[in-house]
């Protein structure tokens, strides 16, 4: 227990545009919206190119996160703000899943709905379901 309260739990927000991403440190409130150089995003899909959009998206999340000295995000909250007519395909949901995953984070979730502001990000994340 002691050990728990060294490695206070890490939020993040991302909200996805075609080959674009913001990061939200959802507890300091740091953000940063960068467009990629190499295209991850085709015509159909925000993430089509897999490897592409995690090494750009890795980068994003270690300019937000530089300073800390662990370097992983308990939660990840992903946003597409893009091709979500209809909603996210099974497809798609696994897409975002394994990407965010793979960029550090241990609870990964996709929200379809309104932006949300901090303290709907934290709630959203700590509820077992969504």
């Amino acid at each position: 227990m002691i050990l728990r309260g060294l490695f206070k739990d890490k939020y993040l927000y991302v909200k996805l545009w075609r080959n674009e991403a913001q990061v939200t440190d959802v507890v300091n409130g740091v953000s940063l919206r960068e467009k990629s150089n190499i295209e991850f995003s085709n015509d159909r899909l925000l993430i089509a190119n897999f490897y592409e959009a995690i090494t750009f998206l890795k980068n994003l999340i270690h300019k937000i996160k530089k300073d800390y000295r662990v370097k992983r995000y308990n939660s990840i909250l992903v946003h597409p703000m893009e091709f979500i007519e209809g909603g996210i395909s099974e497809v798609e949901l696994r897409i975002f899943l394994e990407v965010f995953e793979s960029v550090g984070g241990r609870v990964v979730k996709v929200w379809d709905g309104e932006e949300l502001d901090r303290g709907q990000v934290i709630e959203k994340l700590k509820n077992k379901s969504l």
